[in-house]
């Protein structure tokens, strides 16, 4: 008998259980968040890329087109732009998978965030370097809600003003003269 009572005694009783359990829980809702963010970051990288890479094009579009002018700003047809699973979505837009890019008057692009058909918490703005008033600035991240904000400052956008409805966040990147 002392055998039989000595093996159970030495097993983990059930309170020990279930503290392991809720500390698993824990750390794995933890864990999903921060996953969750990480991904998050990395499409927003995606964006800025797709953004800049639409704005790349255009200016290598005035590089072919000396006599351009801005009434004239080129459709996406006009452009190089190919990226993977791409759909048009109007003259001056494409979407991908995570972004709707639009070619924009004034020497800029925007990617903003789609979820689905909706919008999402984001957009990301890159400036020519070329052309326009605000050829100093490199990329802006704007954002509507808490979310969008919470994403653009850990992206490294920390100077944010603006509405409520959208706010602008800018790098701290000084203006450029040439």
């Amino acid at each position: 008998m002392s055998k039989k009572q000595s093996f159970f005694q030495a097993g983990f009783t059930l309170t020990e259980l279930m503290a392991v359990v809720i500390i698993l829980g824990i750390l794995s809702a933890i864990g999903a968040g921060s996953y969750k963010k990480a991904v998050e970051r990395s499409r927003f990288s995606d964006g800025l890329m797709a953004a800049t890479a639409v704005m790349e094009s255009v200016n290598r579009y005035y590089a072919d087109n000396p006599l351009t002018t801005d009434a004239q700003y080129p459709t996406i047809n006009k452009t190089d732009i190919d990226f993977p699973n791409q759909t048009s979505c109007g003259d001056y837009c494409i979407k991908t998978k995570f972004f709707e890019t639009t070619i924009c008057n004034g020497g800029f692009t925007d990617a903003q965030r789609r979820k689905g058909t909706q919008v999402g918490d984001y957009a990301v703005r890159a400036y020519s370097s070329e052309f326009g008033s605000n050829r100093h600035k490199r990329a802006e991240c704007i954002y509507y809600n808490d979310g969008g904000k919470d994403l653009c400052i850990s992206a490294g956008y920390p100077n944010c003003s603006g509405t409520t409805s959208s706010t602008v966040c800018a790098t701290s990147v000084a203006k450029c003269t040439k």
